[in-house]
């Protein structure tokens, strides 16, 4: 199962950004780490990828690119992985010391979303048209090796596959004064049709308010065709927004989830759930009060129920390896660790202070994280732990 990271992606829910990010952080830096240098430029093909033709768009070898500008990491386990750049799509086999380039050909600009089985060798890359409700997905099964590509009825937005046909994308339709209004898509083809299930929108006719307007939206995931999850913020003590379907997103309900022990009148952040198998689920949630703080509320029956953990009193990056290991990081010391569900917390002292601002952070075991950074000029840079967070080396300078 994929280990949970906070995704950024472009067009359309912006809101994203406050869910993955904390306010700026300033430490002091550190003495320089040992910098761990790529592999020599040169056009290879990436190790273990087929080269079956199944569509239109990718050379079968590709071109190593030295330390790239990073804009979002998906690492699926402690080898595998994918980022986006302003232009690109890259994939690593060494946990992000090599990054190969199988950006489709036709990409054309910024990926605007994405997904990336756990499988290693399938994903979709959505591109935005000149059309704001219209774009083009290209699909890969071999690990960028060839790409196919087709219209969709949407350009940017939270994009989720249960499996290799069943997948689902929500897309924002304008946003302000945490309202926002959004369209749930489902595909049962693999991507190649899409029906809508639902809008928000006042202005449109057939809209719902099951979804509502009220709340900035962080994404949609699912654990089948059927269950959905979608969650957000609003400006509202007490209230975790978390709204659940049963019916393919064609209905909603707010899942009424009490706030843990010394945090009675914060509001809150709640990111997307993350599933371990058709039972285990973890909802990771920021809590905003006197002293900030962070919960990861579990469930043990497929997300009908949650429960709330033991809470952190710091503000960071949440991060969910396992249904078990949890990260609370805001790139200075300490580091919170939990290894049995959030009942009991450790605290780490990295061997470095993040002076950039944090962008993303994940990990995907209880040992092997990363940590993406940017500086004022917006250049990026890529820690990596396996020892659990206590030391980080830098693969991208």
């Amino acid at each position: 199962m994929r280990a949970f990271t906070f995704r950024i992606l472009t067009g359309g829910l912006a809101v994203l950004l406050a869910l993955t990010a904390c306010s700026p952080v300033t430490v002091i830096a550190p003495a320089p780490l040992p910098t761990i240098a790529p592999s020599i430029v040169s056009a290879t093909a990436i190790p273990t990828a087929t080269a079956t033709a199944t569509s239109t768009a990718a050379a079968p070898s590709f071109t190593i690119l030295p330390s790239p500008p990073i804009q979002s990491l998906y690492m699926l386990n402690a080898n595998d992985g994918w980022a986006l750049t302003d232009s690109a799509v890259l994939r690593t086999k060494d946990g992000g010391l090599t990054w190969y380039n199988v950006t489709p050909s036709g990409l054309g600009g910024a990926p605007a979303s994405a997904f990336f089985l756990n499988n290693n060798t399938t994903a979709w890359v959505g591109m935005m048209g000149s059309d704001p409700a219209a774009g083009t997905l290209f699909h890969t099964t071999n690990g960028g090796v060839t790409w196919s590509s087709g219209s969709v009825p949407f350009g940017g937005g939270s994009l989720k596959f249960v499996d290799a046909m069943h997948g689902w994308e929500l897309i924002g339709l304008g946003a302000g004064m945490f309202h926002e209004a959004v369209a749930v898509y489902r595909t049962s083809d693999g991507g190649l049709s899409w029906e809508q299930e639902i809008t928000d929108d006042p202005n449109v006719s057939g809209s719902s308010d099951s979804l509502p307007l009220e709340g900035d939206k962080n994404g949609i995931t699912a654990l089948d065709a059927d269950r959905g999850w979608v969650t957000g913020l609003v400006p509202m003590s007490d209230y975790i927004y978390i709204y659940a379907t049963q019916d393919g997103g064609r209905t909603w309900f707010h899942q009424d989830l009490a706030l843990p022990d010394g945090y009675s009148g914060a509001q809150t952040n709640a990111a997307l759930p993350v599933f371990f198998g058709l039972n285990d689920a973890v909802l990771p949630v920021k809590l905003y009060a006197n002293d900030n703080g962070a919960d990861f509320y579990v469930s043990h029956d497929g997300g009908q129920n949650w429960a709330a953990t033991t809470p952190v009193a710091q503000g960071g990056f949440l991060a969910v390896a396992s249904a078990t290991d949890f990260f609370v990081w805001n790139g200075s010391a300490p580091l919170n660790v939990s290894h049995d569900a959030g009942a009991t917390w450790l605290t780490i002292t990295p061997n470095v202070n993040i002076q950039d601002n944090m962008v993303s952070f994940q990990f995907v075991n209880a040992a092997t994280g990363w940590a993406l950074t940017s500086d004022v000029n917006y250049h990026r840079s890529l820690y990596r732990t396996t020892d659990g967070g206590e030391t980080w080396n830098v693969l991208i300078p």
